[in-house]
């Protein structure tokens, strides 16, 4: 009797995706519908989910109207499991923007598994969060060993991981005499070969700073306990801080020091009793004396977080456009 080994059917789908690349390159070069259909669609498959089914494999996934991700795979719960980007045949997947683009995603959805991928490179991140964006691992199948290939993507992949097609507790998988040969044999196969990031010995290794923007954190609920190491004001200046009231005061004093013109008192953003600058020291609340034109004046800080980071963009709006170079962002 033959034995159809799901890592065999594996190595199979992705000689043919290779091969598919290769003939299709100038279509899927220009055209993501297309990879995601020809090359990615068929390697979700052979590892077990149903790209059919919304509830298992939901495809452009929104949160908040702010973040859409190609394909959210969920767990035999219901809960969202890991994130995978996909990109036209040939995209630089290491690109900053890209990388950014993911960080943004993990963080709205709040997940640390993310994969991106052109259909022939996979890279993989676990942990993925600011300060912590480097990939775990990666490989291309053009160029790496498609067996190793297929090994790594069992290892990140595999839906029987996030509990899918799962036997009931206690219930035996039945395995013949040659089944239990073969499952021997695959447990013995090499290691992967896959290419991961290198380090010079005795040398520590500093991640490049991630910064979000304020208006995707303004769109999403915000981690509990999360807090902003980093503070990147629009005229391109960083600050080291450690509050989201932080956020505020820093944004307020650049637009007291670079616009002569602003109206005081100044009404915060939901524009009704409360002032977010004033002259007079507000009766209830925290605020933080400063100055402007050589008068005393105060910046009212009583705020939750999400509404610090709404007065903070208010506040920016207030900065004159000359010193405007980048949008307000924070890192963490």
């Amino acid at each position: 009797m033959s034995i159809s080994s799901p890592l065999g059917t594996l190595y199979q789908v992705l000689k043919d995706v290779a091969t598919s690349a290769g003939a299709n390159a100038s279509i899927l070069q220009k055209n993501e519908a297309a990879t995601r259909a020809a090359l990615i669609d068929p390697v979700l498959r052979a590892l077990g989910w149903d790209t059919t089914n919304v509830q298992m494999v939901e495809p452009e996934k929104t949160i908040n109207t702010t973040w859409r991700a190609d394909y959210a795979l969920r767990d035999s719960s219901g809960n969202i499991d890991l994130l995978l980007e996909a990109k036209c045949l040939g995209s630089n997947l290491e690109k900053f923007s890209v990388v950014q683009q993911l960080l943004s995603y993990a963080f709205g959805f709040g997940v640390l598994k993310v994969i991106v991928t052109d259909g022939v490179s996979w890279h993989f991140y676990t942990e993925f969060r600011p300060g912590n964006s480097i990939a775990d691992a990666h490989f291309n199948l053009l160029r790496d060993d498609i067996i190793g290939c297929a090994l790594q993507l069992v290892q990140w992949l595999d839906a029987a991981q996030s509990g899918h097609g799962l036997l009931p507790l206690g219930e035996a998988i039945p395995t013949t005499q040659k089944q239990a040969v073969a499952l021997q044999k695959l447990s013995t196969l090499p290691p992967a070969k896959v290419r991961k990031q290198s380090t010079l010995p005795n040398k520590p290794v500093t991640a490049a700073v991630t910064f979000i923007e304020l208006t995707q954190l303004q769109a999403a609920p915000l981690p509990p306990g999360q807090k902003p190491k980093q503070l990147r004001l629009p005229n391109g200046t960083v600050k080291a801080i450690n509050t989201w009231k932080d956020i505020l005061l820093e944004v307020c004093q650049l637009a007291l020091e670079t616009n002569h013109s602003i109206g005081i008192p100044l009404r915060d953003n939901a524009g009704k009793k409360t002032f977010l600058l004033s002259t007079t020291k507000p009766a209830i609340g925290t605020s933080t004396a400063a100055s402007y034109q050589s008068r005393p004046l105060f910046i009212y800080t009583n705020y939750s977080a999400s509404a610090c980071i709404a007065n903070a963009l208010y506040a920016a709006k207030q900065i004159p456009q000359s010193h405007h170079v980048t949008p307000v962002a924070v890192a963490f």
